[in-house]
């Protein structure tokens, strides 16, 4: 049985049995003389199972193909396509958001996992050189603004790292970054409190008019939270505009609408718990995050509906090309991002409560592994395998860090 799974209650039962005898009338056993502390046997670490050191060993892979493939420059990803169609991402700006915001993921997966590496830590290290030349990003038009995923990210990076590496030598350079960027989340806050990557009807405005998605929105206000437990400075209206959006956006039996545009359509496909799993654990955690009530039991019927329920509809729709082309409208690109998210979420919850789960996530992770130690979930220009493996690793770390592996 794993040691996910198993409280050990061995002394205890020993313990009872002992107990029983003795009321039984059996004569009690010598007392065993007093041992000193200091010549206690110090008891040996178990050895890991064959699941841990299977998860150990693809967390380690995975990390090894990060810092192998990351660009020469520092970052990770590029605009090449191997495929004759992509999704609609114009030059330069939406190409710089995909590649600042992939960077900054896959840097921050990397910091947070408990593996230790010095060729892990250069790679963090590069990224975060890297980062600070390119993290204010452009919007390429009026209707795509993928740049709100390079603010989110790029923001809880940065956020991580002052609060891990306080002493870093350009502590001072990246609070002015992290300041900027809450900045430019103020700027491109959508009217209706929170942020959307594309405008989808409408005149596009500078202030984008037209719609918030849930969990674009989540993404942003994890950013948030992370920056002001560093000290970054957020303004309270931001982030409570942010906060109501998502809160007008939970439906009650539990998911979450994917826009705003979609609020007079509840019962669309995507806005029904099979369409929402792999984007309900990012906006119930963000939600907690600002103080929000979201009771155990409705995250443990998320994490149901995600890893157990509903997974079929989920695993589906990953690897299709199309976006949203898989029954209730899931796309791929929600596969790995949705049981990331899943991982922050669990690790919050009740130790007794997470022993179900952890293996659950590592599964629906190595769902989309390849052999060279990578995860993808969505064709998306050369970007996809580094955001992939980005968001696998930090699934994959929750649960490592859940069976007690040693942090640095």
């Amino acid at each position: 049985m794993s040691r996910l799974a198993r409280p050990d209650l061995l002394p205890l039962a020993l313990a009872l049995a002992c107990s029983a005898c003795s009321r039984e009338g059996a004569p009690p056993k010598p007392s065993a003389p007093a041992v000193p502390p200091a010549a206690k046997a110090v008891r040996p670490a178990p050895e890991p199972t064959p699941e841990e050191r299977a998860l150990q060993q693809t967390t380690q892979a995975a990390v090894d193909w990060l810092v192998t493939n990351q660009n020469p420059e520092g970052s990770w990803g590029s605009h090449e396509s191997p495929r004759p169609i992509e999704v609609l991402a114009d030059v330069p700006g939406s190409h710089q958001a995909f590649q600042v915001a992939t960077t900054a993921l896959a840097a921050l997966a990397l910091e947070g996992c408990p593996i230790a590496s010095e060729a892990k830590d250069k790679a963090v290290d590069r990224a975060m050189d890297w980062l600070l030349d390119h993290f204010d990003v452009k919007r390429a038009n009026g209707m795509e603004h993928y740049n709100v995923w390079s603010f989110g990210y790029g923001l809880q990076f940065f956020a991580e790292h002052l609060v891990a590496k306080p002493d870093d030598a350009r502590t001072a350079k990246i609070r002015a970054a992290a300041a900027r960027l809450v900045e430019k989340l103020g700027m491109y806050q959508t009217l209706d409190g929170g942020w959307g990557y594309l405008s989808l009807n409408g005149v596009p405005t500078f202030e984008p008019s037209d719609t918030s998605m849930s969990f674009t929105t989540a993404t942003c206000l994890v950013g948030l939270a992370r920056a002001k437990a560093a000290g970054i400075e957020v303004p309270k209206k931001l982030e409570q505009r942010a906060v109501d959006h998502i809160r007008r956006s939970r439906l009650p039996d539990g998911a979450f609408l994917y826009g705003e545009y979609l609020k007079y359509r509840p019962r669309h496909p995507v806005n029904q718990v099979k369409g929402s799993a792999c984007r309900t654990p990012a906006c119930q955690y963000a939600l907690l995050l600002f103080g929000e009530k979201v009771p155990e039991e409705e995250r443990e019927a998320g994490l149901e509906a995600l890893l157990f329920k509903e997974a079929r509809f989920q695993k589906i729709a990953v690897r299709r090309p199309i976006p949203h082309e898989a029954w209730y409208n899931v796309s791929g690109y929600f596969y790995l991002y949705g049981h990331a998210y899943a991982a922050y979420l669990l690790e919050g919850m009740p130790k007794e409560k997470q022993a179900r789960f952890w293996p659950a996530i590592v599964d629906a992770a190595n769902y989309c592994r390849e052999p060279d130690g990578s995860y993808w979930d969505y064709p998306l220009y050369s970007y996809h395998k580094p955001y992939g493996t980005a968001f696998a690793v930090i699934a994959l770390s929750g649960a490592l860090r859940a069976i007690g592996a040693p942090e640095r």
